[in-house]
């Protein structure tokens, strides 16, 4: 019995990484999570490659949009670790507050 290779969730979680990417870096969990995931697919295709059907490329490619949603995490991360070191918490709270339309 083959197993079909679905690329379908990584893309997703790696869609909403993206999107919370703009929240202080907290699509670092979705995108740990994706990129998880596309890796030990790609070690079980890679292992037994007749018992699996679907694109083992489009599986790489999902593994690649799970890296670049870690690496704009990681940057939106440590771009606001400077913006709290230099204007000080209370300072990117009132920030946070006031994209979200909350004051």
């Amino acid at each position: 019995m083959k197993t079909r290779l679905v690329t379908t969730p990584i893309f997703v979680l790696s869609f909403i990484s993206l999107i919370s990417a703009c929240f202080g870096g907290i699509g670092l969990i979705f995108s740990i999570i994706a990129l998880y995931i596309a890796n030990k697919k790609i070690k079980l295709a890679l292992k037994n490659p007749l018992g699996f059907t679907g694109s083992l490329g489009t599986m790489k490619l999902a593994r690649i949009a799970a890296l670049i949603a870690l690496a704009v995490n990681l940057f939106y991360l440590g771009y606001s670790a400077l913006w709290i070191y230099e204007n000080g918490f209370q300072e990117f709270q009132d920030r946070w507050l006031n994209m979200l339309f909350l004051r």
